[in-house]
C-alpha cells in the first residue's frame, strides 16, 4: 500500500467524526434558538392582559445581583485585568523605590565625601570658644564622619581643651579678630594654613595621587549664656561684652572667612547657631539675650540676600535657632549658681520693683537654664543631623538650589516661635505666669519692707 493509498483511508475514516461534531453543533443551536424563541412568546403571553389568568404563563422574576462595595468592584477589576495591575503595581513600585532612594541617598547622606585617594578633603571651621560643650560636641561629630575640623581659639588654654580631645583631625585655628589684612578682599593673617590646603595639592603618603581640599562650611556657635535680670540692673560692662562677643565677634569671623567660602566654585555654608526661645517670645529679663539674638537673624538675612547676587551663588548662609538641647552626661555642665540667687546683688529698690517678676520668671522660664535635671530638652543626635543637613550642597528644584534659611533644633524651637508670632503678647505673659503691677511690695523709699522676703533666697 502506498502513502497516497494510506492517506486516502485516513481521510474516510475521519469523516464519521466530523460529520457527527458537526450534527451536534447543529442541533445545539436548533435547539438554543427554539428555547429562545419560546422564552419570547412565553414573555409576551405573559403581558397580554386579555388572556385568562389560568392560562397565562408566569411571568419571568427579574433577580437583581446586589450593589457591589467599592472593594469588590475593585477585586472584580483585578481579576478581570491581571496584566494592568501588575504593570501599574510595577510602575508606581518602581517610582517610589527611585524617588525615595535618591532622597535618602543624596539628602541623608550625613557624611564628608572623601577624595579620589581616599583621604580627607572637606573642611569645616567650627568658630566657638571651645570652653562651650556645643561647640565640642559638634567638632567630635563631624571629626566622626569624615570631616577635618578646625576650631578657633584665642588661648593657651583653650588649644590645650582642643589637643585633649586626641583628634588628628580637629586642630586649633588660632583666630585673631583684632589683627586685619592689609587689603579687605585678601586672607586673613590666622588663615594661611586652610588657604594653602585649598590651593595647593596635597598628597597624604609618597606615591599617592595628591588632591586639594575644600572649605565646606563655617559654623558660628556664639556662648548661649546671657546675662538675666531687668535692664536696669545689668551693669554697662555686661552689655559691652555680650555685643562684643556674641555679636560683634560673629560678624568679624563671617567677615574674615567671606575670601575663603568664595575662593572656589564648590558649595559653602555659613551657620550661625544661637538660642531662640526668649527672642521669639521677646521674654522680660532677657534684654541682652533678645536684643544680641536678633540682631544675629538680622545680619545673617543680610548676609544670605547679598551672597545670592554673587554670580557663583555657592555660598548660603542657614541659622540654627536652638531650643532645649540635651548634650548628654558627657558634655552637660555643672551648675555654678543657683538660678535667681543674683537679685542679692541688686539695690533694695530694685529687688522692690523687680524681684517676685523676676524670680516668677526663673520658675517659669521655658528653657534649661535652671539645671540638666528639671528640663529635658532634645537629644544630640537632632543637632548633629541639623548641622550634617545644612553643610550638604542644595538639593535643586523648579526654583533654583536654595538651602532651607531657618533650621529649628532642639525641642521649643519652633512650637514657642510659632507662639511668639501668632500669639498676643498678653496671653503669651499669662502663660508664662506673669503679672503686671505685682512687682511693687512696698511703698517704702528704702525697701526695708521687702528686706525680710529675700531672706529665703
Amino acid at each position: 500500500m502506498t502513502s497516497d493509498d494510506q492517506f486516502f483511508f485516513d481521510y474516510l475514516a475521519s469523516i464519521p467524526h466530523d460529520v457527527r461534531r458537526y450534527s451536534h453543533q447543529v442541533a445545539d443551536s436548533i435547539d438554543r434558538q427554539v428555547d429562545h424563541a419560546a422564552q419570547v412568546m412565553r414573555d409576551t403571553l405573559a403581558q397580554q392582559t386579555w388572556l385568562p389568568q389560568t392560562i397565562r404563563p408566569p411571568a419571568r422574576s427579574c433577580q437583581r445581583a446586589p450593589p457591589q462595595g467599592l472593594t469588590d468592584r475593585v477585586q472584580n477589576w483585578v481579576a478581570r485585568n491581571r496584566a494592568w495591575t501588575a504593570a501599574l503595581i510595577a510602575f508606581v513600585g518602581t517610582g517610589c523605590v527611585l524617588f525615595y532612594g535618591n532622597k535618602k541617598l543624596n539628602g541623608k547622606r550625613r557624611k564628608a565625601r572623601k577624595a579620589a585617594n581616599g583621604a580627607r578633603k572637606e573642611i569645616v571651621v567650627v568658630a566657638g570658644s571651645p570652653h562651650e560643650p556645643m561647640t565640642r560636641a559638634i567638632a567630635v561629630d563631624l571629626e566622626r564622619r569624615g570631616y577635618i575640623v578646625y576650631v578657633t581659639v584665642s588661648s593657651a588654654e583653650e588649644e590645650h581643651i582642643v589637643q585633649v580631645e586626641h583628634r588628628n583631625d580637629i586642630k586649633p585655628l588660632w583666630l585673631d579678630l583684632t589683627t586685619t589684612s592689609s587689603s579687605p578682599s585678601e586672607v586673613h593673617p590666622s588663615l594661611h594654613e586652610i588657604h594653602s590646603l585649598l590651593t595647593q595639592p596635597q598628597s597624604p603618603l609618597p606615591g599617592v595621587p595628591p588632591h586639594t581640599c575644600q572649605l565646606s562650611g563655617v559654623i558660628i556657635i556664639p556662648s548661649p549664656n546671657y546675662s538675666a535680670g531687668p535692664v536696669a540692673t545689668i551693669p554697662p560692662s555686661s552689655w559691652a561684652d555680650t555685643v562684643n562677643t556674641r555679636l560683634l565677634s560673629p560678624i568679624l569671623t563671617t567677615q574674615v572667612f567671606l575670601p575663603l567660602l568664595t575662593l572656589r566654585n564648590n558649595s559653602s555654608t555659613v551657620i550661625i547657631a544661637y538660642p531662640s526661645i526668649s527672642s521669639s517670645l521677646s521674654a522680660p529679663f532677657a534684654g541682652p539675650e533678645v536684643a544680641t539674638t536678633r540682631a544675629i537673624s538680622g545680619f545673617a538675612a543680610s548676609l544670605r540676600q547679598e551672597l545670592h547676587l554673587l554670580e557663583q551663588g555657592n555660598v548660603d548662609v542657614v541659622e540654627l535657632r536652638l531650643g532645649n538641647i540635651d548634650l548628654g552626661p558627657a558634655y552637660r555642665n555643672a551648675q555654678n549658681q543657683i538660678a535667681g540667687t543674683e537679685v542679692l546683688a541688686w539695690s533694695a529698690q530694685q529687688r522692690a520693683l523687680y524681684g517676685l517678676q523676676y524670680l516668677s520668671s526663673v520658675e517659669q522660664r521655658p528653657v534649661a537654664s535652671a539645671g540638666p535635671s528639671t528640663v529635658r530638652g532634645s537629644p544630640a543626635r537632632n543637632l548633629h543631623h541639623a548641622v550634617l543637613d545644612a553643610l550638604e550642597p542644595a538639593s535643586r528644584g523648579f526654583f533654583g538650589s536654595r538651602k532651607n534659611p531657618v533650621i529649628y533644633v532642639g525641642r521649643g524651637a519652633r512650637s514657642y516661635s510659632v507662639i511668639g508670632a501668632w500669639v498676643p503678647a498678653g496671653l503669651v505673659g499669662l502663660m508664662l505666669g506673669y503679672r503686671s503691677g505685682h512687682g511693687v511690695t512696698s511703698h517704702s523709699p528704702s525697701g526695708s519692707g521687702s528686706e525680710t522676703s529675700w531672706d529665703r533666697v
